[in-house]
């Protein structure tokens, strides 16, 4: 015993534990990016219709296909998402990474998803930074409604889901490909009921909320919930401490899962995929949303 002791307290025996840990560390933050997992969530409504109760609406959020995110992680997302069954399917931004040409694959990948109130999408940044165009036809190829400064208005039973969809808003941190906001709220909500409809808005960019345009256009017909990605929760997590760094102006408000800001439910989803190859204790997610009356 005491020799272990006294090898354990020597300088080198210290630093092969310390390289070892390290080197773990660094191999499972590695391994993270593939290990996806569903999150579920409860979104307590005041005032929801009782046909509303208990839908169930699936996000998939940042999937980034492209270099360092692979066509059999996508497919894995998608079949993880078709096995929860979810009444719609909202797909908030970030589909391609470095080149929009890998949204043809969506055709297929998506094809397993089946909601009996539609699949619906907004755009993201990384759409912005190569062909917002390209991706969005590829989109609605696929059967995917992508709604651009747009609403749509969906029956369930004997209620209305009025779901709008706004383009990207680069309000925070801009990076080197830095492009002029291209949301327009007020067009997306233009002729939309004033009242008597459920309001579920989809912005990549969950600092979009803390804008005064948001305040302001929707003073009158209030967004009782919005549904985000962006962020992917900083990918890296520290015990104790959180991420080091997320990408919103906001910080650790937008980090991931349910908060309520400037009044509205927000559900930040981490992301399906990554932006760099690494995640530590923020795994990438499949995310269920099911509205429950407060």
């Amino acid at each position: 015993m005491p020799a272990l002791l006294s090898l354990a307290d020597s300088p080198a025996s210290w630093c092969v534990i310390v390289t070892a840990l390290l080197a773990a560390i660094v191999a499972y933050a590695f391994i993270e990016p593939g290990r996806l997992v569903v999150r579920r969530v409860d979104a307590l409504i005041p005032g929801l219709p009782p046909s509303l109760d208990g839908i169930k609406i699936g996000q998939l959020s940042d999937l980034h296909r492209g270099p360092m995110m692979p066509r059999s992680r996508v497919e894995r997302a998608v079949a993880l998402l078709a096995a929860e069954s979810p009444d719609i399917v909202a797909l908030t931004g970030d589909f391609v990474s470095y080149w929009p040409g890998y949204a043809a694959e969506y055709t297929e990948t998506l094809a397993p998803l089946c909601p009996r109130l539609g699949i619906f999408a907004c755009t993201g940044n990384h759409e912005h930074w190569t062909d917002p165009d390209v991706v969005t036809t590829a989109l609605r190829e696929a059967g995917v409604m992508v709604l651009r400064n747009q609403h749509q208005l969906v029956a369930a039973g004997g209620a209305t889901l009025c779901i709008i969809g706004i383009d990207d808003v680069v309000a925070s941190n801009p990076p080197f490909h830095h492009i002029d906001p291209a949301d327009d709220l007020s067009t997306a909500l233009a002729g939309s009921p004033p009242s008597g409809v459920f309001r579920l808005l989809l912005a990549h960019n969950p600092d979009f909320v803390m804008e005064s345009v948001f305040t302001r256009e929707t003073a009158r017909r209030p967004i009782h919930l919005v549904l985000s990605g962006h962020t992917h929760g900083g990918q890296v997590r520290l015990p104790l401490l959180g991420a080091p760094h997320i990408p919103s102006q906001h910080r650790q408000l937008f980090g991931g899962g349910l908060v309520r800001a400037a009044g509205t439910l927000v559900y930040v989803s981490r992301g399906a995929g990554s932006s760099w190859p690494m995640r530590f204790n923020c795994p990438p997610e499949v995310n269920i949303i099911t509205l429950r009356a407060a």
